[in-house]
Order: C-alpha cells, then sequence, then structure tokens
C-alpha cells in the first residue's frame, strides 16, 4: 500500500484523497503536477476500481507514456505497461479506438484510413485544383493554408468566415472558395473512408451523440481525468463533459497562467467557466454538482525571488485565478534586469553572462535564452557562433537555415554570381509551372549572360506557356532588385520583400507573420554590411557553424538551449535568459488589436520566468530595427520603442535593475522613460524617440 501522506504534500494529498465528483485543480508552475495526477489514479486503482475503468487523456504521446510508467512504478505485482492503463492516451488516441469500434454509426466502415498532415494537404490541393478559382491575377491561398484555416474552424467550434474575420482578413475576400473547397474536401475523404486528424474528435463527438455510443462509454469511465486543461479546445472541451456525464467524476487539472496556445484554437474559457459548468455534457438537463477547485501553489522548481517576480507579472492579468506560488528553497538572487544599448549589445551580454556561467561550472544543458519569436534570435545566434558556444534551437531551425531565409539569399547570390547553379534552383522550382527540367534549361541559358539586365527575355524565349507564369513573378521580383541601383545588402533583402515574395509568404504559410519578421530581421542584420559579396559570405559562415553543430558534432549535454517561449513550455533551467523584452516585441505588436491578446501575451511572459530555477536576466535593446509597431526603421537600426509594458508593471523592489552600459553609467527604468544618470548631465529620452548614438549620451 501506498503511504500517501508521506509521498504527498498537504495541497496534492487532498486532490489525491478527495478528487470525486467534478474537480479543478489549478497547478501552478513546478507544483507537481504530474506527481498528482499519477497519485490520484494509483489510488484509485487501490481502491479496486479497474484500470478499464480510468480514462486519463494528456496532450502527448510522451506525457501519456510518462504517468503510465509512474503508475506502473507505484503498483506493488508486476504488469504489462500496456494493461496499467488501457484508456490512457491524447484525445486523439482515445477517439481512435472508440471509432474503430462505432466507425458504422456515422457512415465509415471500421478500416477507414488516417491521413497524415502530407496526404491532407496533397488532397486540399486537388481540391484546389478541382474548384480552379478565379483569381484576377492574384495569389490564391496555398493548400497548407487553407487546411490551417478548416482545421481551426472545426476545432474551435466555428465557422470559417468568422475564422477568416478573426485571424486572416486579409484571405476573406476567398471565403466562398474556401468554403468550397472545405466541402470537397470532406466529400473526398468520406468517399475514401479516411479521417484526417480533425475528424478523428469530430467524428467521435457525433459517435456520442449516438444514445448507444454515448451510454457504453460515459458507463464505463467512472472516472475521467484531463491534463493541461487550459489547452483545450471546445472541440475537446465537449469531448470530455461527454464521456464524463454519467458519473460526473471529472478531474481537470491545469493552470489558467500558463494558457499560452490560441494560436491553435485553444480556449482559455474552457478553464475559467469550469465552476460555472450549470449542466452535464448529455446537454444541461441535469446540473453538475458543486465544482470543487483545488490550487497545488507549493513550487518545487525556483527559488522565492524568481516566483514573487512571476505573481506580480500575472496579477496584472483580470481573467483569472489568483494564485501565489511560494517556495521551500532557501532565497536566491534576485531577477536581473539588464537593458542593452542595441541587438547586437543585447547578444553580447548575454554571451559575456553564458560564458561566465559554464566557467562556475554550470553545465551547459542548464543555460536557456528565451524569446517571443523565432526572429529574434539572430543577432544571438552570430554571437554564439563567434564565441564558439554550442547551441540547441528548439522550436525551429536555426536562423540562416529557415527556408524563407534561404530564399532570400538565393535571389542575393544570384545579384552577386549568375552561375550559381543552387540559387537557380531554389528560386525557380517554387515558381508556378517551373519544374526540374525547365528550371536546368534556364540555368544553362542564362549562366553566359553578361550581366543581370540580360536575363529577362531569356525565359520567354525558352519556356513554354505554363511556364512563362512562374518565370514573369520570378522578373517581377528580378526588375525590381535591379532596379534598386545598389549593392546595398539591405535595400536588396527590402526589395524583395516589398515586391513579391512578401505576396508569396502570406498566400503559402499560416505562420506568415513570424517569417516576415525573420525576413525584417535579416534587413536589419543586412543593414550592417555595405557589401554584398560581405554580407552573403558572413550569412553562409554563419549558416556553415550552425550544420557542423547541429550535425551531432557535439553532444546534447554540450550545448546551451535556445528556444521560443512556447516551446520551452514545462521545461526548466538553472539559468534562463528572456531577450528582447522591447515594446512592439514582446508583447507581439499584434496582440493589442486582439481580443485577450495582451492578457495571452503576459501570461507567455509568465511561463518564460517560470522556468528559471537559479538565475533569470530580462534584457531587451534599446535600441532596435523595428518600429513599436513592429516594422523596420527607416535606418534599419536608430528606433527606441522602450521597454515592455510588462517591464514596465514590475515593482522596482523585485528586480535588481543596477545596469551597466560599458562606459560605465547606470541604466535604469523610471515608467515610461528611459533614464540614464550621469554626473554631469542626466539625461531622458521617451519611448518612440530616435537615438542616432548612444555612445555619445
Amino acid at each position: 500500500m501506498i503511504d500517501f501522506t508521506k509521498e504527498l504534500n498537504q495541497e496534492q494529498l487532498a486532490v489525491v484523497l478527495t478528487g470525486d465528483g467534478p474537480c479543478l485543480v489549478l497547478a501552478g508552475a513546478g507544483s507537481g503536477k504530474t506527481r498528482t495526477i499519477t497519485y490520484r489514479v494509483a489510488y484509485l486503482l487501490e481502491r479496486g476500481i479497474s484500470p478499464e475503468n480510468i480514462l486519463l487523456v494528456t496532450f502527448t504521446n510522451k506525457a501519456a507514456a510518462e504517468m503510465i510508467k509512474r503508475v506502473a512504478e507505484l503498483k506493488t505485482e508486476n504488469c504489462e505497461l500496456r494493461t496499467v492503463l488501457p484508456w490512457a492516451g491524447t484525445f486523439h488516441h482515445i477517439a481512435y479506438k472508440i471509432l474503430r469500434k462505432y466507425a458504422g454509426v456515422i457512415g465509415y466502415s471500421p478500416n477507414f484510413t488516417i491521413l497524415d498532415a502530407d496526404d491532407s494537404e496533397a488532397l486540399v490541393k486537388t481540391c484546389i485544383k478541382q474548384l480552379a478559382p478565379e483569381t484576377g491575377g492574384q495569389k490564391f491561398p496555398s493548400a497548407g493554408v487553407i487546411k490551417g484555416i478548416i482545421s481551426y474552424a472545426r476545432n474551435a467550434e466555428t465557422t470559417i468566415e468568422d475564422v477568416l474575420d478573426l485571424k486572416y482578413p486579409s484571405w476573406f475576400r476567398w471565403s466562398e472558395e474556401i468554403k468550397q473547397i472545405a466541402e470537397d474536401y470532406d466529400k473526398r475523404k468520406r468517399t475514401a473512408n479516411s479521417m484526417d486528424f480533425d475528424d478523428l474528435l469530430v467524428n467521435l463527438l457525433t459517435a456520442l451523440n449516438q444514445p448507444n455510443v454515448l451510454e457504453k462509454y460515459a458507463q464505463q469511465f467512472q472516472y475521467v481525468l484531463v491534463d493541461e486543461y487550459q489547452d483545450t479546445n471546445r472541440l475537446q472541451a465537449s469531448i470530455v463533459k461527454k464521456l464524463a456525464s454519467a458519473h460526473n467524476n471529472l478531474l481537470v487539472v491545469g493552470d489558467d497562467a500558463q494558457s499560452i496556445y490560441s494560436f491553435r484554437a485553444a480556449d482559455i474559457e474552457n478553464i475559467l467557466s469550469f465552476p460555472a459548468l450549470g449542466g452535464s455534457a448529455s446537454g444541461g438537463e441535469t446540473p453538475f454538482p458543486e465544482v470543487k477547485v483545488f490550487k497545488l501553489e507549493t513550487n518545487y522548481r525556483s527559488s522565492q525571488e524568481i516566483l514573487s517576480l512571476a505573481n506580480a507579472v500575472i496579477a496584472n492579468n483580470v481573467n483569472q485565478y489568483k494564485k501565489n506560488l511560494k517556495t521551500l528553497f532557501q532565497s536566491g538572487a534576485k531577477p536581473e534586469l539588464r537593458p542593452q544599448a542595441d541587438q547586437t549589445a543585447e547578444a553580447d551580454f548575454v554571451v559575456r553572462k553564458i560564458t561566465e556561467f559554464l566557467e562556475q561550472g554550470i553545465p551547459p544543458k542548464e543555460i536557456a535564452v528565451l524569446f517571443r519569436a523565432s526572429h529574434h534570435s539572430q543577432q544571438l545566434e552570430m554571437a554564439l557562433a563567434e564565441a564558439g558556444i554550442a547551441y540547441d534551437y528548439r522550436g525551429g531551425v536555426r536562423f540562416f537555415e529557415r527556408a524563407h531565409v534561404k530564399d532570400i539569399l538565393s535571389y542575393l547570390r544570384l545579384m552577386n554570381n549568375l552561375a550559381d547553379e543552387a540559387a537557380w534552383m531554389r528560386i525557380l522550382l517554387k515558381e508556378e509551372g517551373i519544374g526540374p527540367v525547365a528550371a536546368q534549361r534556364i540555368y544553362q541559358a542564362v549562366r553566359t549572360a553578361s550581366n543581370v539586365a540580360e536575363i529577362k527575355s531569356i525565359g520567354f524565349d525558352i519556356l513554354g506557356d505554363k511556364a512563362k507564369v512562374g518565370w514573369q513573378n520570378f522578373i517581377r521580383v528580378w526588375d525590381e532588385l535591379v532596379g534598386v541601383g545598389t549593392s546595398r545588402p539591405a535595400e536588396l533583402v527590402r526589395a524583395i520583400l516589398d515586391m513579391g515574395y512578401g505576396d508569396y509568404l502570406e498566400a503559402e504559410y499560416m505562420d506568415s507573420r513570424d517569417r516576415r519578421g525573420d525576413v525584417e530581421q535579416l534587413v536589419v542584420f543586412a543593414g550592417k554590411f555595405s557589401d554584398l559579396a560581405e554580407f552573403l559570405a558572413e550569412a553562409n559562415l554563419t549558416e556553415d557553424y550552425g550544420q557542423k553543430n547541429q550535425n551531432n558534432k557535439v553532444s546534447q549535454d554540450k550545448k546551451i538551449i535556445l528556444s521560443t517561449v512556447h516551446q520551452a513550455k514545462g521545461l526548466e533551467w538553472s539559468a534562463v535568459f528572456v531577450v528582447n523584452l522591447a515594446s512592439g516585441a514582446f508583447p507581439n505588436s499584434r496582440a493589442a488589436v486582439e481580443r485577450g491578446g495582451i492578457e495571452e501575451e503576459r501570461r507567455l511572459f509568465y511561463v518564460a520566468i517560470t522556468r528559471a530555477k537559479k538565475h533569470l536576466f530580462l534584457t531587451y535593446p534599446m535600441q532596435t530595427g523595428f518600429s513599436a509597431q513592429g516594422g523596420p526603421a527607416s535606418g534599419w537600426g536608430d528606433t527606441l520603442p522602450g521597454p515592455s509594458m510588462f517591464l514596465q508593471e514590475i515593482d522596482s523592489e523585485l528586480l535588481d535593475d543596477k545596469s551597466l552600459l560599458a562606459n560605465g553609467r547606470s541604466l535604469s527604468l523610471n515608467d515610461t522613460e528611459i533614464e540614464y544618470v550621469d554626473e554631469d548631465a542626466p539625461v531622458k529620452i521617451r519611448p518612440g524617440s530616435f537615438l542616432r548614438d548612444v555612445e555619445d549620451l
């Protein structure tokens, strides 16, 4: 028998022993959430509840496997892992098991096929070709974009028009065409007896609307436990309530302060409104018993100084459950606020501190640098490469290895060297109607051209009608590049983005804004160079370093971590740097115009803070290549957007903000002003003004 009073703290014990009925467990960061769920399942098994009668829903297969393993270790008798919790898994895993048995009630055969992401996108592409929408010369959204719109609408239980209006207004003009494609896509899947990942959930809910199916599983699952409930979408919440409707033993575990996935259709209202459900999942005819609310507030990860900062940050959110994280650890160092002159200085500072930590014996894998968006890492990647510090990039690929960055560099490589075959192939094969054979014909014809202006007519002379469409699009960008009349890299990158490539990103990718941000950052980086060849060489050398670093030349234990905050959720490190905490960067400038956007961004900041165990550094560049609205500055690096609004909300007593510039002058925050304190001439500069030469102050 397990001694639960010995193994758990009082907060966790209350959940394990009294978690019957509808229960909401608010599990603060680092509070032992997984441990609590695991012991709750073990407690139910000790009480004689059959494993078949327990449903445990997680968001990843890894999480499910971890919980099954832990429960197995707690059980005294030997048993196979698969028999410990046969109904533990992701929403999609559970849906698949049920639909294999009851596919017939929704018009499918039991041997239905599951389409992976590539299969789904290929089928949508077929639907687009079949519809052949009249675009009037404008680029129609790609199959990946349309698949993403359809998926969001289904998971959010809303319409395609609402999704376009809320998330993608630039594509609203195609709403009727997208709806027709969605209908055709659904018909083709049914004809082929196949389902995509979204269908698994939609069809499960449809099956559960059949009384015999609902009765079987609602009666079978005497206890339903859901992990990471703050990340559920409306569709998933509807499924959970159906499955728990017979016994009302529904225990959901999550942290509203870590709800950061609205872009995936996650709905924070699921957890915020849980105590006021007011009706059973079967239609609201029978009210739920009163919901019990538990709080896990004892943190086993961070120092109290870090937790105090986290508590203060999240306290500014209106829509939340109030929690107060506390620790059992001894006090540590205050989180440090370290503004830097510009992005280069910020990167240099982070590298210096990382070097110090490594020299002190902190393992590289215990050091992480977090950022709001992937393009915020570019300067740091350069600085780490120069310092010879290996890093593991989470949440994407290294800056100069990203497809859209390589596309831009390929255009510039052609400007520098018309005989660059790899660059020609990369650019041409992206154009409509141009395949490998046509691309090779163009390359062989243009490689002997005497100057860049000569190539314009070559493609039209040797290509067929279909390929000429793609060549015309290429020439539109090429003409703009030639017309720039300079070899300055920053101006060339800007021309590519403004004349065609920006439209390509928007039509091709759901995350086009983030990709555009990468290119904007490339403009800033390119602004440091006046010579195109020098710029390309620097970019290629950095990419080469990244590839060598990535190809297992350095073991994972020897690498520090670079990560977006989204990818860092659930992880922890001894030392954490949160960079680019500037206005317009974090919070993201779009958050101000999206419903609940600022509060979600603040939750994202909270997640970043609570990843740190002992050391936390908050930095931002006072001088940046982006305006407060997120666009590039006219001088590529001369705007002063000021600190993030989240930094301005923090009581200075919670921070060590005695920052030092390279010249020894101190720097501090004073509400919305930056104040340089100098013995002879104090200077105050308001965010949004221009700082031409920091070193002159």
